[in-house]
């Protein structure tokens, strides 16, 4: 036998995952791509650099803050809201500005010098596997 208090439970959880589900879907088509996961479990940079699994695979999203070019190869800067973490890649360098979602694999660099008694000064980065979508500054201001 329910009472009274669970069947109004019951009824306000159902509308309220409707009322969310419903403007969700409503609002999705004008969302820039960095309100979107588009299907794929994108990490977050801090979570990435707090807790490197190296040579994990990552989805990450964006936007360009700084480029490094090398001879072939080169390595863009990422930034979201909660940090930063150089990409390096074989493809063309995104522009400043530019938002990138893309698939990678987390690296560590050890860097160690014999002046500080041997402490690791290594950076946590990613090796991108794959450019999944690119939006430039330029389509974004449109």
């Amino acid at each position: 036998m329910t009472t009274i208090n669970q069947v109004w439970i019951q009824r306000f959880s159902i509308g309220s995952l409707l009322l969310i589900l419903t403007s969700g879907l409503l609002s999705c088509g004008n969302l820039p791509m960095s309100q979107l996961n588009l299907g794929f479990n994108v990490a977050s940079i801090s979570d990435i650099q707090q807790k490197p699994q190296v040579d994990g695979e990552v989805y990450l999203r964006g936007k360009v803050e700084n480029r490094a070019p090398f001879v072939g190869n080169a390595a863009y800067q990422l930034q979201d809201g909660t940090g930063k973490i150089w990409v390096l890649t074989k493809q063309a360098l995104p522009q400043i500005g530019d938002e990138v979602l893309l698939k990678g694999e987390v690296r560590y660099k050890s860097i160690t010098l014999k002046e500080l008694a041997g402490k690791d000064l290594g950076e946590v980065y990613v090796e991108e596997m794959e450019q999944l979508k690119r939006t430039s500054a330029a389509d974004r201001a449109k």
